[in-house]
């Protein structure tokens, strides 16, 4: 399957060869957003072709690493990814002690909100509903056939679990819910990339595993009695898909819609402080995650909604605040200024790929640090950025 994804991400690449030679801006990462990052317009002036490639998204970006988004290519400077993996305070410091001096500092902050949907692929349901105790033990092993669910709709027959092989975000976002609501035999899910990593007692036995979201939808296509949990995105092309039970689970009642995580996001506010100092210069502020209780210690961490559908989090991106050509610089902002814009916005392309975009409140915060020139954290400030940046 590794191979499968390498021949496919390189020919890909080898389309696309001739405008990333053209273009200013080379990104990608993860595969949960590649359908919006791919939606004409959605990416500025100056931007190559968004390239899904769940290797490592904040690897390629932390450490430059092209590789990490099309393996075996020839050496280009990675510019930006799209993770729902928030960066970690060692991963910060890394970055800021290798190469902080010469590119100055990232941003990371998010760009929608998104549900992680329960897909599955089994004959005679009309309408799977889930409690969470059923996706506990469903991805503990501990519920492995299908009768075992409390409401498995009158079916039969072995489940079978199919996760995401190598560092995924949007395991990270799930393996979050699962540490805030299970309580597990073997002991509690660990929050990580790596689902392998995630509980205890390992994988059930009979699990698939499968590299990038595409390639799990393959997977849990061509075997009967699965289930898979997977950006929403990619759980369906279409927003009435989410709400079709025969495919995508509810939990609790819910489907998976952007309409039903909208209020749990509402309700997270973003760093305020002068635009200088405090929240706004802190990078972990700016990428709200979800728990099982508020935590004293970092604002950023908010509990799971008590209303809505449960499982959900940001998909983010990650940014310099400097770049060393003044074209890129003022590339960067141009996005960032439709992204979380006011009037002209992509909230209608989030919408058409099943992704929630973000509060008024959130949108203005992120411009007022990032975009507005008075900000020390506004993209390619001269008194941050004089002679550094990173690579054209």
């Amino acid at each position: 399957m590794f191979k499968m994804h390498w021949l496919a991400t390189s020919l890909v690449g080898s389309a696309l060869c001739a405008q990333l030679a053209l273009a200013d801006i080379n990104g990608g990462g993860s595969t949960l957003p590649q359908s919006y990052y791919l939606a004409p317009g959605v990416l500025t002036a100056g931007f190559a072709p968004y390239i899904g490639s769940d290797l490592g998204d904040k690897e390629a970006f932390l450490n430059n690493d092209y590789n990490r988004l099309i393996p075996g290519a020839p050496t280009r400077n990675v510019h930006w990814v799209a993770t729902e993996s928030k960066l970690r305070g060692s991963e910060l410091d890394g970055y800021s002690m290798a190469h902080g001096a010469s590119w100055g500092p990232l941003i990371q902050v998010p760009v929608a909100a998104t549900a992680v949907a329960i897909r599955f692929n089994k004959a005679g349901i009309g309408n799977l509903d889930l409690s969470v105790n059923d996706v506990c033990g469903i991805f503990s092993g501990r519920l492995d056939r299908w009768e075992y669910l409390s409401s498995g709709a009158g079916t039969y027959g072995p489940l079978t679990v199919v996760y995401p092989q190598g560092p995924s975000g949007t395991t990270e976002l799930f393996t979050r819910f699962l540490n805030a609501k299970c309580s597990e035999p073997a002991g509690p899910f660990a929050v990580t990339r790596f689902f392998a990593n995630a509980y205890p007692a390992s994988v059930p036995q009979t699990a698939k595993s499968a590299q990038g979201s595409p390639q799990i939808m393959e997977v849990l296509n061509a075997t009967p009695g699965s289930v898979t949990f997977i950006g929403s995105s990619h759980a369906s092309s279409t927003l009435a898909g989410l709400e079709d039970g025969s495919k995508v689970a509810r939990v609790g009642g819910i489907a998976p819609t952007p309409a039903n995580i909208v209020n749990a996001i509402s309700l997270i506010s973003p760093p305020t402080a002068n635009l200088s100092t405090g929240p706004f210069s802190d990078p972990i502020r700016w990428v709200p995650v979800f728990a099982a209780s508020f935590d004293g210690n970092d604002p950023s961490v908010v509990p799971f909604p008590s209303v809505g559908y449960p499982i959900l989090g940001f998909s983010t991106a990650i940014f310099s605040q400097c770049y060393a050509d003044a074209t890129q610089t003022a590339q960067v902002r141009a996005f960032f200024a439709r992204q979380y814009g006011s009037l002209v916005t992509n909230d209608a392309a989030l919408l058409n790929n099943n992704l929630q975009p973000l509060p008024a409140i959130w949108k203005a915060a992120i411009r007022n640090a990032f975009v507005t020139p008075a900000s020390l954290r506004s993209i390619g400030n001269p008194n941050i950025c004089n002679a550094i940046g990173r690579p054209f």
